[in-house]
């Protein structure tokens, strides 16, 4: 089970104490000091680190150096960014930045087919043209934010899903999906070659508390056990800072998972949590 830092406490995400979320966001106001924090993580041990696609998360991937041997997870994309650009500057600013950042030559084609047949299949490579930095090293895994992922999900377009991890692949990364569902989308993934699934991570929550475990505990616990062409990633573990460390990396441990993923404002506590899962 390889161990990965996570990065809620870099941009202030704390689904369960949002005041703690925001007093962690001010320790890590600079790239630098994130950039800090990760490496002295890496240095304890662990096998690699997350990071969003925000302007931070796209500056700390395009300046700084990590050891090959360490995994980068970078995740994609960031709706708030568009989301402030077109707030404070209107739906034109947006379109400029598009046009500044996406490669027009090599995404040619699918730009024509984008505006011929307005079909949202073809903007999965522009999103990769332009949310993935461009010093991203290759075999870099690249994941699609789980609320694109779910929302795809209830739209039906699972056709984006598969267009996203083959444009990955293709482009040189391992592909990654976050979802707060997996027992839907393995549905969808049955359908899939497994050849192409065969690098592919499925992120999802899960903890001994339940907390955020969808559509139950029980479920994602039976969906660990079976068989899958891909890996598996846990996410919140520690069900946002509610649970008992100790016990639940004691339960984390023994789930069939290939990887899990957490993050923590103090080093104290990545050392501590490292010490615990290297325990036999």
């Amino acid at each position: 089970m390889k161990i990965i830092l996570g990065d809620n406490q870099f941009f202030g995400i704390n689904h369960f104490d949002l005041e703690k979320g925001s007093q962690t966001k001010q320790k890590f106001s600079t790239v630098n000091k994130i950039d800090e924090f990760i490496n002295s993580s890496l240095e304890i041990g662990l096998d690699g680190f997350m990071i969003n696609s925000n302007e931070i998360g796209y500056d700390l991937i395009d300046g700084k150096n990590y050891d090959l041997n360490k995994e980068i997870h970078y995740s994609i994309p960031y709706p708030h960014k568009y989301a402030s650009m077109v707030n404070e500057n209107g739906m034109l600013s947006l379109l400029s930045y598009l046009f500044k950042n996406i490669s027009i030559v090599s995404n040619f084609n699918e730009i024509v087919k984008l505006f011929v047949t307005r079909n949202l299949l073809h903007l999965m490579p522009l999103a990769l043209d332009l949310e993935v930095p461009k010093k991203l090293r290759k075999g870099s895994i690249v994941y699609l934010q789980n609320i694109v992922t779910d929302l795809l999900i209830g739209m039906g377009r699972e056709d984006i899903l598969i267009k996203f991890i083959k444009e990955v692949i293709q482009k040189g990364y391992k592909p990654g999906i976050i979802t707060l569902n997996p027992i839907i989308l393995n549905k969808i993934l049955d359908k899939v070659d497994p050849k192409i699934l065969q690098d592919l991570i499925v992120c999802f929550n899960i903890n001994a508390e339940g907390f955020n475990v969808f559509p139950s505990l029980k479920e994602v616990e039976s969906f660990i056990n079976d068989s899958h062409p891909y890996m598996l990633m846990g996410m919140s573990i520690f069900a946002s800072g509610a649970s008992n460390i100790p016990q639940s990396i004691q339960y984390i441990k023994e789930l069939n998972l290939d990887y899990i993923v957490f993050g923590t404002s103090k080093i104290e506590n990545v050392l501590h949590n490292y010490e615990l899962f290297c325990q036999n």
